[in-house]
């Protein structure tokens, strides 16, 4: 069921055609999907040879939409060119040294991310942080058979509590906040996420950021740690919170580690220089 089917069925007109029916409706699912609650639906998706089934909220538009995002829409996919062969040729030798590639995925939401980052890059290990309590059900739902370690809490600069809200009534955009405001919640410290997958066996390769605004106080926590990562993939947040430059600490961080630059969709990519990539 696309984006346009839900919208329809969840207007007035689309109601009334869809009560008489709705008894028989159920009936089918329950065969087809017999532990799927019968208010949660199935998108199939692929990337490449790789099939999912991934589980999301039947009315719930916000999950459609990051199911869309990361399989049709691909967001996550680098540009072409350099940047693009650098970042595949890095991977290979990572997992030719017989190291398994550490994925970092802050604001995991209900998983759609982690899948496609697992088709993606197959011989990785991702590390999944996402703090909502009922996106995380999903996203443990839908990512427990991947090499996947799925972390319910927040990520920022230091270990501790804080408080997550969704003011806008939208699973994609919970925030963190200090003020007390909605669900007490763990924070884990980046610091602390990476010193537990300091194994040899891992070898820091991709960090995504998206995490509505929190990423101010996360790049602020010192660059040692960010450094690690060939690339860093941030979702910008500057036009939810116009004035609170929640995007300048990433930034200051990209430009004084003179990392190299690049958009895709509504991200920034963040490429870390090397003798490789530039050719000496």
């Amino acid at each position: 069921m696309n984006l346009s089917i839900v919208q329809f069925t969840n207007s007035p007109i689309g109601r009334a055609v869809y009560r008489p029916i709705q008894k028989l409706v159920h009936y089918f699912r329950r065969l087809a999907h017999p532990d799927v609650p019968l208010d949660h639906a199935i998108l199939d998706v692929s990337y490449g040879q790789r099939r999912f089934s991934v589980e999301v909220r039947r009315w719930n538009i916000s999950d459609r939409m990051a199911v869309d995002q990361c399989f049709p829409q691909a967001q996550y996919e680098m540009p072409v060119g350099a940047h693009s062969a650098h970042l595949e040729s890095l991977y290979r030798k990572l997992v030719a040294s017989g190291k398994k590639p550490l994925i970092v995925d802050c604001g995991a939401n209900i998983g759609a991310s982690v899948l496609w980052f697992s088709a993606r890059y197959p011989e990785a290990h991702i590390v999944a942080v996402e703090p909502s309590p009922d996106n995380f059900a999903l996203l443990h739902k839908n990512c427990r058979d991947l090499d996947a370690d799925l972390r319910q809490a927040g990520i920022g600069c230091v270990d501790g509590n804080a408080w997550l809200s969704d003011p806008n009534g939208s699973s994609m955009a919970y925030r963190t906040n200090q003020r007390n405001e909605g669900i007490e919640i763990q924070m884990l410290a980046m610091q602390t996420l990476m010193a537990s997958k300091s194994s040899p066996e891992y070898a820091p390769f991709l960090l995504k950021v998206d995490i509505e605004g929190a990423e101010k106080s996360l790049f602020a926590s010192g660059p040692e740690v960010f450094d690690q990562f060939p690339v860093i993939i941030v979702e910008p947040h500057d036009w939810m919170f116009p004035g609170q430059q929640t995007s300048v600490e990433f930034f200051r961080f990209h430009a004084q580690a003179g990392r190299e630059f690049a958009m895709m969709h509504e991200n920034v990519i963040s490429f870390a220089h090397s003798a490789e990539f530039l050719g000496n």
